[in-house]
């Protein structure tokens, strides 16, 4: 009996350990560059996410989304305009994701994808 309680120990200790180094993990993983590209009949549009670490504060992320697209009009693509916009985004370590103050929406992290899902749109990490 007391080998059957210690094994339970052991096996409770190792599920812990992996799912904190899971989280770790992720978090790890957030800052970079992500890149992003869709196509409609509308427009093309390249978008880029960059996220870096905000100094002096340990959940906190400073965002920056560069867009670049063509308007398609009467099927023909029209001069590239640019947007940049600038977000900070706090970390939630318990539903693991980033939420971003200033638009309520929140990014997702795949390590394992290499890869940030921001609503709909998946970006890849570069």
């Amino acid at each position: 009996m007391k080998n059957y309680i210690f094994l339970m120990v052991i096996a409770v200790l190792g599920l812990a350990a992996c799912h904190s180094g899971n989280s770790s993990s992720t978090k790890d993983f957030i800052p970079g560059t992500y890149v992003s590209q869709a196509r409609s009949e509308y427009s093309i549009a390249n978008d880029t996410l960059v996220i870096e670490a905000g100094k002096n504060t340990e959940n906190i992320y400073l965002i920056t989304r560069k867009t670049g697209y063509r308007r398609i009009t009467d099927g023909k693509l029209q001069p590239l305009q640019h947007q940049v916009k600038h977000w900070s985004g706090e970390w939630d370590e318990q539903k693991q994701i980033l939420q971003i103050m200033q638009t309520g929406n929140f990014l997702l992290f795949y390590p394992d994808k290499g890869s940030l899902l921001n609503g709909s749109t998946e970006y890849g990490k570069l």
